[in-house]
């Protein structure tokens, strides 16, 4: 008897070590799950957090990037130490023009040529150039930036434009749509024509493809801008600056900015100093070379040549200035003008729209007016930007102009075409 009670125990006390167990196996289970459905739900959360937003450009913003990533820009600075390079080697070329002056005549084999250079460097040809060409290259800066910026707004604008373009037709095919249920309304209970549903369809397929047209050249426009500012093709982006106002231009006055200009204007500053920089090189050719000589000639032909650009270059300043304020006063006419064609066109659409309504008009007149009235809706958004354009340009006229980027020989810089 006594060892049954000892075997029964036993077993109770097995049973309940194996229902510990599984209990316990139980909860480190749970907690594992548990903790599993943690990590997972930490992993969506990151990856909702660190889904790619698009990038919210101001037109301040695109132009901080196009500067930054202009190659001009670097040209520019790489001019500066080419000109100090040149420097020093006219400081070496003077010092070795004084010893050649203590030697014995004949007792050198300089060449022509070099003996000129020999002179440009006692003269200080090549500290003046560096000098000169250094104020160039800043003021080249200057001019750059202007233009970075300009070329960044038009870039952007187009944006703008097309994203208006794609938000007018959308609503004129809403229209399209609108006027051909009307169409088909009436013509099921006989007071419309099969001809007023054919034109009614027709002008859907069309505001379809205008449609279709402008998305394309937003994509255009958006890859252009992109380019310019060296982001990714696949960048997505948001303008924020999409608000264009307009500003009338008010006491402008010309003369005070001819005279800005002539006296900021790169290609003013670079045709008198290459005048300046042209006299020391005459004199060195043909302190050397006799007046029966190609060389010598040809010294004075290039300095009257370098006399003759200072008068032309402050009149080719004037007469860009004068073109960029025509084309100030003939974008805000045309502007103004299309405020009104503007109004006539809203006027037109909405009196066409309630003749419809009383059987005085066709669907056909209804449709192109409201045609007509999408198409000025664009062309005025159009000229608002060629309006803003144009006063930023006469704005800056004292700096715009052809850029300095090339060297010739002489540690000069020629003309971009």
């Amino acid at each position: 008897m006594k060892r049954k009670i000892s075997l029964l125990l036993i077993m109770m006390l097995i049973l309940s070590t194996l229902t510990n167990v599984s209990a316990t196996e139980e909860t480190v289970v749970n907690e594992e799950a548990i903790e599993l459905l943690e990590e997972t739900e930490t992993e969506i959360e990151t990856e909702v957090e660190t889904e790619i937003e698009p990038l919210k450009l101001s037109i301040d913003e695109a132009v901080k990037l196009a500067i930054e990533n202009d190659r001009e820009m670097w040209k520019l600075n790489d001019k500066i130490k080419q000109l100090q390079d040149a420097r020093r080697r006219g400081s070496s070329a003077k010092e070795l023009y004084e010893l050649l002056n203590e030697m014995p005549l004949g007792t050198s084999d300089i060449s022509g040529s070099e003996y000129v250079e020999f002179i440009l460097a006692k003269n200080n040809f090549y500290s003046k150039t560096d000098e000169l060409r250094t104020k160039e290259i800043n003021k080249g800066k200057e001019q750059l930036l202007i233009g970075i910026e300009i070329g960044t707004k038009s870039l952007y604008y187009n944006v703008l434009v097309a994203e208006k373009t794609i938000e007018i037709n959308r609503a004129k095919l809403n229209k399209a749509n609108e006027q051909l249920r009307v169409v088909n309304l009436k013509f099921n209970n006989g007071s419309a024509t099969k001809a007023e549903v054919l034109s009614a369809e027709m002008a859907i397929q069309q505001a379809k493809t205008d449609l279709d047209s402008a998305l394309d050249d937003l994509n255009i426009a958006r890859l252009n801008l992109l380019n310019n500012l060296e982001l990714p093709f696949d960048t997505e982006f948001v303008l924020t600056d999409t608000e264009l106002s307009y500003v009338p231009t008010i006491e402008l006055d010309l003369n005070d900015k001819i005279e800005k200009a002539k006296q900021e204007r790169l290609e003013i500053l670079t045709a008198e100093n290459d005048l300046e920089l042209q006299k020391i090189q005459t004199h060195a050719t043909t302190a050397y070379y006799t007046s029966n000589l190609r060389q010598h000639k040809a010294a004075k032909e290039e300095l009257k040549d370098a006399e003759l650009n200072v008068p032309q270059a402050y009149k080719d300043v004037e007469l860009d200035v004068r073109k960029t304020y025509l084309n100030l006063i003939k974008a805000e006419r045309a502007l103004v003008n299309m405020d009104k064609t503007l109004e006539l066109a809203k006027e037109a659409a909405r009196i066409n729209k309630l003749l419809y309504d009383n059987g005085m008009a066709t669907s056909l007149e209804v449709l192109d007016a409201d045609t007509k009235l999408a198409e000025t809706e664009i062309g005025r958004y159009k000229l608002l930007v060629a309006y803003n354009m144009s006063k930023f340009a006469f704005d800056n006229s004292n700096l715009l102009g052809s850029m300095k980027s090339e060297n010739s020989g002489d540690g000069q810089m020629q003309s971009r075409p």
